[in-house]
């Protein structure tokens, strides 16, 4: 078996189902495991946030989040994708850490990403713009004068005040949850199938970016490298 590394292109060194329809792990009743495990982190990060009073709108968070407009929180979560597994889109370049290889933005994951996050949460409506409203009140707060062409100011930051971004959520009590969270999903969804998964179908309309980007092969009843004894042994003593 073999193992792939992925070459970075920098100077640095970098390094559920939503819903039916985008989840290839839940079943056509009820929810799996794994999207439970999801929707139950991001329900406490959110009620992290609203638990501390005024917290958000304090902030002006609130606000920002509801005149947020579906491009901007689009392009934020692109960003944000971009940031935990780069690859050779404009996200990535921009951020200065690239791969020649697919990455988050070209699993075509964002949209699950965002309705994962606005079904976890039926409590606070609009999650994702919220969760996109802290990110790029933040990024302002690292780097008001970030230049590019991107609607969110998270996206136009270098992949280092990207960091900073996440430090600074990591300080703060009622962030830390989200923080945690938020590169973890989406590196599940970078590297699943849900970019590619036919909910009518249940089958795959492509190969995933994750299975490009990790050298798998694919689903296999055996594999040559598990055939016979290792290193021709007969028995075990």
């Amino acid at each position: 078996m073999t193992t792939k590394v992925r070459k970075i292109n920098s100077s640095q060194s970098p390094r559920r189902e939503t819903s039916q329809q985008g989840d290839p792990c839940r079943g056509t009743q009820g929810i799996s495991r794994r999207g439970f495990l999801l929707d139950m982190g991001f329900f406490a990060a959110a009620a992290a946030l609203v638990s501390a009073t005024g917290f958000l709108g304090g902030r002006g968070w609130s606000e920002t989040a509801q005149a947020a407009t579906t491009d901007v929180v689009h392009d934020t979560f692109n960003g944000l994708l971009a940031f935990v597994v780069p690859g050779s889109d404009e996200y990535s370049v921009a951020q200065g850490i690239s791969t020649i290889e697919p990455g988050g933005v070209e699993a075509n994951v964002t949209d699950i990403f965002i309705e994962t996050l606005d079904q976890s949460t039926p409590f606070l409506p609009n999650f994702s713009a919220t969760v996109a409203a802290i990110l790029n009140d933040l990024a302002l707060s690292v780097n008001p004068t970030a230049g590019g062409a991107f609607l969110s100011p998270f996206s136009r930051l270098s992949f280092s005040e990207k960091v900073v971004v996440f430090q600074i959520m990591d300080g703060t009590d009622p962030l830390k949850l989200l923080a945690g969270l938020l590169p973890a999903f989406a590196a599940f969804l970078s590297y699943s199938e849900a970019g590619v998964f036919d909910p009518r179908t249940r089958s795959l309309t492509g190969q995933p970016v994750g299975w490009t980007i990790s050298a798998y092969q694919g689903v296999s009843d055996g594999r040559d490298e598990f055939h016979g004894y290792f290193e021709n042994r007969q028995s075990v003593q």
